[in-house]
């Protein structure tokens, strides 16, 4: 009545659709009677049939009928991912080869592939000496992106906030800065108004710093420190600035960012961790709101004797440490141990040891650098000078020991 079983084969004994212990049956059309029977209702095996009695629906929406009214039109999903990645691609062959904004540091350029977007740390202890680097940074950063190149597509403006000191306190340090003199001669010019090489890099400096007012603006202690007062300066100078240039690109300094208060009645209850929680979520949002660098110094807690810091030393740091894209750890062994420190260096004007100022890369999303950075510090003008490569692995050898 059957076909003959078909004789097992040992190469397809292992094929999965075989069952053991059991032949496998094909019917023909002779064994189920089907032979004589006309073909022309038959359907093939792979084709959906549509069921006896079943009628299609002629009000039906069918793929076929909405191309035939709305046409060819792209859906708005892939437009809009096409647009993003056009976008994207339009930002980033803008950025220059450098890749952000110049330090003014070519050890900081290396490091973070310039200067870019997003919330950029400066931890240390008090007094030695970070509040005259961020100066310093905000200095050179204004001086070294004035002018549109290849390589630095954008201008700076430098919007610096001073929530501890006053404006009479951070121009003279600007001035020392750019001439590399004393701040008290800048300070206090009729104490060395016969100092005639004094006066003229003073007169200089001021000179320098008035030509400036297009690329670096200071807003002191007097004028406000909540997150409130940040933000909406930060607005106001944006918009001013894409009217003037579009190729301004607005760089926050805030000094510090635990002296930044909150204005919100509804949120002025906030204290410790959540305060700054709080507050380091806003500044996140308005880095990437302005696509803006913003550069904040920031407090340890108190550190158990004389040790090199680490991420976790910094004070109410869970939020701000999870959000920042670059923590630098700083160092002054010269301020916390005097003339028993062992990293130094020396000045042949001054026999007593030097301050080197340590900054320890502890957090870096821009590349994968994250080693330590010196820099030999001058107090007296508020300035540092770059060590070299070679000096660089000499110092590294004295902290390591």
């Amino acid at each position: 009545m059957f076909a003959q079983p078909i004789t097992e084969n040992p190469e397809v004994a292992s094929s999965p659709f075989s069952t053991s212990g059991q032949e496998l049956f094909w019917p023909t059309a002779e064994d189920t009677g089907e032979a004589d029977k006309p073909k022309e209702n038959v359907v093939p095996f792979n084709t959906v049939a549509t069921p006896p009695g079943f009628e299609m629906n002629p009000n039906e929406i069918t793929p076929d009928l909405v191309r035939e009214v709305a046409g060819d039109v792209v859906p708005f999903f892939r437009t809009k991912m096409l647009n993003t990645i056009d976008a994207v691609e339009e930002y980033s062959w803008n950025r220059g080869e450098m890749g952000g904004l110049d330090w003014g540091f070519d050890s900081l350029n290396k490091a973070f592939e310039g200067l870019n977007t997003g919330v950029h740390l400066i931890g240390g202890q008090s007094n030695i000496g970070k509040s005259s680097f961020m100066l310093q940074l905000a200095w050179q950063i204004s001086q070294s992106n004035q002018v549109v190149t290849k390589e630095r597509p954008r201008k700076a403006f430098v919007l610096y906030f001073s929530l501890d000191d006053n404006n009479n306190e951070l121009l003279p340090r600007l001035v020392a800065i750019d001439q590399r003199i004393p701040i008290n001669v800048v300070r206090f010019p009729k104490k060395y108004q016969d100092n005639a090489t004094y006066m003229t890099k003073r007169a200089q400096g001021v000179i320098a710093l008035k030509q400036s007012a297009d690329y670096i603006n200071m807003q002191d202690v007097n004028n406000g420190s909540d997150i409130e007062y940040i933000q909406e300066t930060m607005e106001a100078y944006h918009v001013e600035l894409q009217k003037v240039d579009p190729t301004y690109q607005l760089v926050v300094f805030i000094d510090n960012f635990h002296d930044i208060t909150i204005g919100d009645e509804k949120l002025r209850a906030k204290s410790g961790g959540e305060k700054y929680d709080h507050i380091a979520d806003l500044l996140t949002k308005i880095a990437t709101k302005y696509d803006c660098p913003i550069v904040c110094t920031a407090e340890f807690r108190k550190l158990n004797g004389n040790r090199r810091p680490t991420p976790d030393d910094l004070r109410d740091s869970v939020k701000i440490l999870y959000e920042a894209k670059a923590v630098m750890l700083c160092y002054n062994e010269v301020s916390l141990r005097g003339q028993q420190s062992t990293v130094h260096w020396m000045r042949p004007d001054n026999p007593n040891k030097q301050p080197v100022y340590e900054v320890h890369i502890g957090k870096n999303k821009f590349s994968s650098f994250k080693g330590r950075l010196f820099f030999e510090f001058i107090p007296e003008m508020a300035y540092s000078r770059e060590v070299p490569e070679a000096g660089a692995q000499r110092y590294a050898q004295m902290v390591n020991g």
